[in-house]
């Protein structure tokens, strides 16, 4: 009876862990919205844009529809970046992306008074969505961008902690079923092994994350003697250079990389570390099922 409330104790913690995961922790969030817009906003108004066959209702319903996605879109964001626990220095991002984003909702409210004059007319109709796509591509997407990526390395960090706190509590599991000689586990000790080692990986991988963006959105927010203390303190994050050597016979130009782009590739690397990690434990809940 002790063996099996043992077994089922430490099944319990591989359970609730993935419970959580099933639950919605890799669901896709505001953040990920925030680095992606919504296509279907991007698509809808490139399609008002490129079609001469709709009437002006129609354009005026498909713009309406835009402004109020964007709207919602816009609200979700804001709870989001509300809710981080930032300390002095990232809140001063915190603060100014709170402010970029009202003054977005204004924009968009704006557009809602435009579009309830019933004498614009269809060139009027037509000026004012192209005027809405090239302000979100030069400004509005690349504020998501940046804003989605704060949002998403606090995201990480605290899944990270999720994570890591299982695995010492399977640890200890593990440890109590070897003095009771309950069940073999070697297996399992492999399994959290290979867990750790990603769990590691994926704080290596976060920490990378929170330098660079702190490097390029953090820094350039801080008062003058703050960021000088800054980044005395620290060598600065840059991207690899490329190599040349004498035998090259030309130069490969360097590729730019959108630094924004590199901080989102690396804190979703981190989420797959994670949740490889999670998948292990799942592996270890069904074979001390077994």
């Amino acid at each position: 009876m002790q063996k099996q409330t043992r077994i089922s104790s430490f099944i319990i913690s591989v359970s609730s862990l993935a419970f959580a995961f099933l639950g919605g922790i890799f669901i896709a969030t505001p953040s990920v919205q925030a680095a992606e817009p919504l296509p279907f906003i991007n698509t809808t108004i490139a399609k008002e844009a490129a079609t001469d066959v709709l009437t002006e209702d129609q354009r005026k319903a498909i713009l309406r529809e835009i402004v109020s996605s964007s709207q919602t879109e816009i609200k979700n964001i804001v709870d989001a970046l509300t809710a981080l626990k930032l300390d002095d220095a990232w809140s001063l991002a915190q603060a100014d992306f709170l402010a970029k984003l009202a003054t977005s909702s204004e924009y968009y409210d704006t557009l809602a008074e435009q579009l309830e004059n019933e004498d614009l007319s269809l060139e009027d109709i037509k000026t004012i969505a192209k005027d809405l796509k090239e302000w979100r591509e030069a400004v509005y997407a690349p504020e998501l961008k940046e804003i989605g990526n704060l949002i998403l390395i606090f995201q990480t960090k605290t899944i990270y902690d999720v994570v890591q706190l299982r695995s010492i509590k399977i640890s200890s599991d593990l440890k109590k079923l070897d003095k009771q000689n309950l069940v073999n586990t070697d297996t399992l000790k492999k399994y959290l092994t290979q867990a750790d080692k990603s769990i590691k990986n994926a704080k290596t991988l976060t920490d990378k994350a929170t330098d660079l963006y702190y490097t390029t959105s953090i820094e350039p927010l801080q008062p003058k003697q703050a960021k000088e203390e800054s980044t005395s303190d620290k060598q600065p994050t840059s991207l690899p250079a490329v190599e040349s050597t004498e035998n090259d016979a030309t130069v490969s130009p360097e590729i730019v990389i959108d630094p924004q782009d590199h901080v989102r590739a690396l804190a979703k690397e981190s989420l797959k570390e994670l949740k490889t990690a999670y998948e292990l434990f799942f592996k270890m809940n069904d074979r001390i099922r077994k």
